[in-house]
């Protein structure tokens, strides 16, 4: 079992031997490329600036700014400004950056490349808003990076950065609040304006409907109440007055009946007739001489009563008639009335022409008691006229009344938008006029930087090491290919080789024993491969040696850092021990 072991071993190394070139080529081949690509690789420098976002400094219960956007979206907006084609190339040409890239590709290519070159990174955390009290992720800084071949560009050109995104920041918060107040000023002239409009439509309304405005309906409502007191206090004096012109009216008639001398003894003789035969036939009979004469008297006197009493009534009729003459003044009616007291005249006269010489005007006028009384008549009616007057004014001024009532619905509803029209606007005026107050202070409180602002708390300082590429990784990861290729090249090399290198393996091959063997007979040109081969292991060893320092040199500390490190930890410790041996 040992010798089994044992011999596997010694093929083994038989192989390494046979194979050494083949492993060393594929290993220097993979590690070399990669040692060159962890040098020849340019390195790739970044610069970072740390920007803090620094809370309003007064209380917002005390001024609310303007701007009201959130931090992200602005600075998504302020990149974007940013990332424009010409600010990047201004910055390419400033900074002379991208020298073979321009040389190679387009502006545009060149272009896009600073913009992969440029990131953003914000920092949040956890707060509590103060308006909901609940959680939420808040962004309190950002990092603004770059990355590039030269660490000094790369340097600057971040701090470029940086002071973009602060002068922005300062800048867009300086515009909303401008533009907030442009807006609020032109929003003040225009709702000053629409209340100018209204103010001129109410005036309007006002002057056209006049009376009949909601307000005045309940002082039309009285003044309507008293004109109806006063209006019924007139026809109480009217019916008065008309009392009075009634009893002038029937005195007057009663005088023209006494100056008329007639009517009334007619009458009255019928009436004593009328009792004497009542007084006769009490005592006689029918054709008792007196019976009989009493009435061929009352059948003679009975024709002049019936006249008379004619008579009297067209007197009547007359009178009236000429009482509302002289108490008409519309001109139809007189005539009217004229041709009515003419048309009685002519029928007294054809009737009693003695009944009429007595009863015309200027026998009347000749009475003075009939002229009396016709002057106070005459008195009653032009103080029933004028009453009457004062009732047509008070009808017309309640007729205008109730009109202006009833329009006060119709009217109302435009005149009760038009008031809360004004009363919106007013209320809307105030606030835009406390929005405007605090819009500029808002301007003032940008300027002096004393809103949300961006300080850089970690300026962009030189990149002394380069992020990329990991050479030390690179070298790593080529030494370990570099093995596991130069392995497999040899043992690939090992299997399709179809010559026996041992008797055990040919005996092993075959079944049939192995008698003798023959020890290989080197030639020249044998002995020339093997110093190549020894010759290449050297040189691999020496390449692997150099390959190391290289990727010291260049990943971990230049070389003569090192070395004079070790020698100072060498002569540190000499000091330290010359004091021991010295006590010893």
């Amino acid at each position: 079992m040992e010798q089994a072991t044992t011999v596997g071993l010694g093929e083994l190394l038989a192989i390494a031997r046979r194979r050494a070139a083949y492993f060393s080529v594929a290993f220097l081949l993979v590690f070399g490329i990669a040692v060159a690509l962890a040098i020849l690789l340019p390195p790739v420098y970044e610069a970072k600036t740390t920007i803090l976002i620094e809370e309003q400094q007064i209380p917002l219960d005390m001024i609310r700014t303007t701007v009201t956007d959130f931090v992200e979206q602005r600075l998504q907006t302020i990149t974007q400004q940013f990332m424009t084609r010409q600010n990047l190339l201004e910055l390419i040409d400033r900074f002379d950056l991208y020298k073979k890239e321009r040389r190679k590709k387009t502006k545009e290519e060149v272009v896009d490349q600073f913009r992969e070159d440029i990131a953003l990174n914000p920092i949040s955390t956890e707060v509590v808003d103060r308006r909901t009290g609940r959680p939420m992720t808040a962004t309190i800084a950002f990092e603004v990076s770059y990355r590039g071949e030269d660490p000094r560009r790369v340097q600057q050109v971040a701090n470029v950065l940086a002071s973009f995104y602060l002068a922005k920041n300062l800048e867009t918060r300086e515009e909303h609040a401008k533009s907030s107040t442009e807006f609020l000023e032109q929003e003040r002239a225009r709702v000053a304006e629409e209340l100018k409009k209204l103010d001129a439509q109410l005036v309007e309304l006002k002057e056209k409907f006049l009376g009949s405005l909601p307000e005045q309906t309940p002082l039309n409502l009285q003044s309507l109440e008293r004109m109806e007191r006063d209006k019924a206090a007139l026809g109480t004096r009217i019916e008065d007055f008309k009392a009075r012109r009634s009893q002038l009216g029937a005195e007057m008639f009663t005088r023209q009946a006494v100056l008329r001398g007639q009517g009334a003894n007619a009458t009255g003789r019928l009436k004593e007739l009328r009792l004497q035969e009542a007084n006769l036939l009490a005592r006689y009979s029918e054709s008792h001489p007196d019976v009989v004469r009493v009435r061929r008297e009352i059948e003679e006197v009975s024709a002049d009563a019936a006249t008379q009493e004619r008579v009297d009534r067209l007197l009547q009729e007359l009178h009236t008639a000429r009482l509302s003459l002289a108490a008409e003044e519309d001109s139809a009616k007189r005539r009217a009335l004229e041709a009515q007291v003419e048309a009685l005249q002519t029928q007294i006269t054809e009737l009693d022409p003695q009944m009429a010489s007595s009863t015309s005007d200027a026998a009347l006028e000749q009475d003075p008691y009939y002229v009396a009384t016709k002057n106070q008549l005459d008195g009653v009616d032009a103080s029933i006229h004028s009453l009457e007057k004062e009732v047509e004014t008070l009808d017309s001024g309640m007729e205008r009344l109730r009109t202006q009532i009833a329009a006060t619905p119709k009217v109302e509803s435009e005149y009760r938008r038009l008031l809360t029209d004004k009363a919106n606007r007013e209320v809307h005026s105030q606030e835009v006029m406390h929005k405007l107050e605090e819009a500029k202070a808002s301007i003032q409180l940008e300027k002096g930087q004393m809103a949300e602002r961006f300080a850089i708390i970690d300026p962009a300082i030189f990149p002394e090491e380069p992020i990329k590429p990991n050479r030390l990784a690179l070298t790593f990861i080529g030494l370990i290919l570099g093995l596991g290729v130069g392995v497999g090249v040899a043992a690939a090399a090992e299997a399709l080789d179809t010559t026996f290198h041992s008797a055990t393996k040919l005996e092993h091959l075959t079944g049939v024993p192995v008698l003798a063997v023959i020890g290989a007979v080197q030639t020249a040109r044998d002995l020339t491969a093997r110093r190549f081969r020894r010759m290449a292991v050297a040189g691999s060893s020496l390449g692997l040696l150099a390959i190391a320092v290289a990727v010291v040199h260049f990943t971990v500390k230049p070389i003569d850092v090192l070395w004079l490190q070790v020698a100072g930890k060498l002569t540190a410790q000499q000091s330290e021990q010359r004091p021991v041996d010295a006590s010893r």
